[in-house]
C-alpha cells in the first residue's frame, strides 16, 4: 500500500514508511523512585518548624542520619542562630511572594560538624498549604577550614552586602542587607537610587565607580526602620552566574557615630559662640575699667584742691588761730568738718591710687631701702592710734637683713596701710606685731595681730576693693574698704606677692614679699 500521507490513530510516521509505537507511561511513583537514586542531594525543609520533613539517600547522607525519622527528629532551631532563622524567613517571603529561586554556599552543622554545601533553594507548598523550601545540594563545596569560615561570615555578619546590576537592580544581598533593605515597590528600575536619600550621593557614587572602580561615602539611606546613615563602600566587579559587570556595596550603619558627631560639632559651636561673646564682654568691661581709672586719676587735682581748703580752714577754726569760736558749738562743727574731710581725703587718696595702678599710672622708682629705718619711721606713724586703742606695738627686726628694694613711698604705705588695718581691728589689750625678715624670694615685711581675725570668705572680701568684712567690730571703724585692696596691687606692682593667713578670733598674719633686686 502506497503511503496516503496520513499516519496511524496513535502514532508517527518514521524514517521508510513505519509508524513511531505509543510513549509507554512510566511506573506508578517513578519521580520518588528516581529521586531516591540520584547521588544529587535533595530535602525539603518545614521552614516554620525548622524540621527536615524528607530527604532522599544523599541527603541523608549529607544530614549524617540513618534515616528519614532520625533526621526529623532533629530540632534544627536549637543551634540556628538569629541571623540564618531571619534569612529564611527571607526565603519563605519570596517564595510566596513569587517563583524565587536562589542559589548559594551554605555552611550546614550535621552532628555539630560543619559542611559547606552548594545548595538551589525553591518554594514548595505542602498539603497544608504552608510554604515549605525544597532544597538540592548541587555539589560538595570547597570545605577547607577558609571556605567554612568565609561563608559562615558572610551570612552571619552584620556589614550590609549587596550585588547590584549597572541599572541598580538586587542581584544578591546577604541577609543584613536584606533585614535593612526597603521592600521593592512593583516595577522598581533602581532599588538603590531610591534607597538613597539625595540623588546627588547615587551620581558621586556611580562618578567614582566609572572613574577609578572604587568608591566610599558616608549617606543617609532609607531602610525598613526608617532614615540612617551608612558608611558606603562599593567596587567594580563581575556577576559571577553571568559575567556581566556589576557593583559590590557593602554598607555599615554609623548613625550613632554621625549623630554624635554632629552633636559635638553643635556643642563645639555653642560653646565657640559663648566664648566669643564673653571676650567681647570682657573688652567691653576692660575699656570700662580703663575709662573709670583713668577718669579717676585725670581728678586728683580737681578733687584735691577744693578738700584741702576744706581741710585748712576748718583746722584754723577749731583751732582759735585768729581768735575763739563764739558760740562753742560752733568751734565743735569745725572740729567734724576737720574730721571728715581727712576721710574724705584718705577716701579719695586710695581711690586715685587704686586707679592709677589700674590705669598703668603709678611709675616705681626703686632703691634699697634700711629695713630699720624703714620699721623705725612706719611706727611712728602708727604708734598714737595704737596707744588711743589700747593696743601694744612691737617690731621685729633681725640686725644683719639685706636692704629691701622698691618704691619708697608705696612700701610705707603698704605698711602703714597693714599696722593701721591691724591695731583698728584688734580689741583693747591686743598687740600687733611688725617684723621684716630675708626670704629666698626678697624681703619679707609681716604684719601679725591678735584681733578679730577673718574667714576664707571674709578674707576674699578683704582684697576686692570697696569690700569690707562683715563683723561688729568692723562696723564699728569708719574706713574705705580699700586698704588690704590697695596694698595687694602696690605688693604686685613691685612683683611681688600677698600672703594672708588668718582665722575668727585668732587673730591674722599678712606677709607682703617683694622681690630682691636684680643682680
Amino acid at each position: 500500500m502506497g503511503d496516503d500521507g496520513q499516519g496511524h490513530e496513535g502514532g508517527h510516521m518514521m524514517g521508510g514508511g513505519s509508524a513511531l509505537p505509543p510513549m509507554p507511561s512510566l511506573p506508578a511513583g517513578f519521580g520518588a523512585a528516581l529521586a531516591q537514586r540520584l547521588r544529587t542531594a535533595l530535602w525539603v525543609f518545614d521552614i516554620d518548624n525548622a524540621r527536615v520533613i524528607w530527604a532522599n539517600p544523599a541527603a541523608l547522607d549529607v544530614w549524617r542520619a540513618d534515616s528519614l525519622e532520625a533526621l526529623y527528629a532533629r530540632d534544627l532551631a536549637v543551634d540556628m542562630s538569629p541571623g540564618v532563622g531571619a534569612r529564611l524567613k527571607q526565603y519563605q517571603e519570596d517564595f510566596i511572594a513569587s517563583d524565587a529561586v536562589f542559589s548559594e554556599v551554605w555552611t550546614l552543622y550535621p552532628q555539630g560538624k560543619p559542611r559547606a554545601l552548594r545548595c538551589r533553594f525553591s518554594g514548595l507548598r505542602l498539603a497544608d498549604n504552608r510554604m515549605a523550601m525544597l532544597c538540592e545540594g548541587l555539589a560538595d563545596y570547597n570545605d577547607t577550614p577558609e571556605a567554612l569560615r568565609s561563608t559562615d561570615a558572610l551570612l552571619h555578619s552584620t556589614v550590609m552586602i549587596t550585588l547590584y546590576d549597572l541599572d541598580g537592580h538586587i542581584l544578591y544581598s546577604n541577609p543584613a542587607a536584606r533585614s535593612a533593605a526597603l521592600p521593592l515597590a512593583p516595577g522598581s528600575a533602581a532599588p538603590l537610587i531610591e534607597r538613597l536619600m539625595d540623588h546627588a550621593d547615587h551620581r558621586r557614587l556611580a562618578a567614582d565607580l566609572a572613574r577609578s572602580g572604587e568608591a566610599r561615602l558616608v549617606a543617609r539611606v532609607r531602610t525598613d526602620g526608617g532614615p540612617r546613615w551608612h558608611e558606603i563602600t562599593a567596587r567594580t566587579c563581575q556577576d559571577a552566574a553571568t559575567g556581566a559587570p556589576a557593583w559590590l556595596v557593602s554598607e555599615l550603619d554609623v548613625t550613632e557615630s554621625v549623630e554624635y558627631q554632629a552633636e559635638l560639632e553643635a556643642t563645639r559651636t555653642k560653646l565657640e559662640t559663648q566664648a566669643r561673646e564673653l571676650r567681647e564682654l570682657h573688652h567691653a568691661a576692660e575699656s570700662a575699667n580703663r575709662a573709670k581709672s583713668q577718669f579717676l586719676a585725670h581728678m586728683s587735682h580737681e578733687l584735691r584742691t577744693p578738700l584741702n581748703a576744706i581741710i585748712g580752714f576748718s583746722d584754723v577754726t577749731r583751732r582759735g588761730t585768729f581768735g575763739a569760736v563764739q558760740p562753742v558749738r560752733y568751734g565743735d562743727y569745725a572740729e567734724l568738718i576737720h574730721e571728715s574731710g581727712r576721710l574724705l581725703l584718705d577716701l579719695i587718696n586710695d581711690i586715685l591710687d587704686i586707679s592709677k595702678i589700674e590705669a598703668g599710672k603709678m611709675d616705681l622708682r626703686p632703691i634699697e631701702i634700711d629695713p630699720h629705718e624703714l620699721a623705725e619711721t612706719s611706727t611712728r606713724l602708727i604708734s598714737g592710734m595704737a596707744r588711743e586703742n589700747s593696743v601694744t606695738l612691737l617690731t621685729d627686726i633681725g640686725p644683719a637683713l639685706r636692704p629691701v628694694y622698691g618704691d619708697a613711698r608705696a612700701i610705707k604705705q603698704v605698711i602703714i596701710n597693714l599696722l593701721s588695718n591691724a591695731v583698728k581691728f584688734t580689741p583693747s589689750g591686743g598687740k600687733v606685731k611688725l617684723a621684716i625678715e630675708d626670704r629666698p624670694e626678697g624681703s619679707a615685711v609681716i604684719v601679725s595681730d591678735t584681733g578679730i581675725g577673718m574667714s576664707e570668705e571674709e578674707i576674699a572680701r578683704a582684697l576686692d576693693p570697696f569690700s569690707q568684712i562683715d563683723s561688729t567690730i568692723a562696723h564699728q571703724h569708719r574706713g574705705t574698704g580699700l586698704g588690704l585692696a590697695l596694698v595687694k596691687n602696690l605688693v604686685e606692682l613691685h612683683g611681688g606677692a600677698l600672703l594672708v593667713t588668718s582665722r575668727p578670733h585668732h587673730g591674722t598674719d599678712i606677709a607682703a614679699i617683694f622681690p630682691a633686686a636684680a643682680q
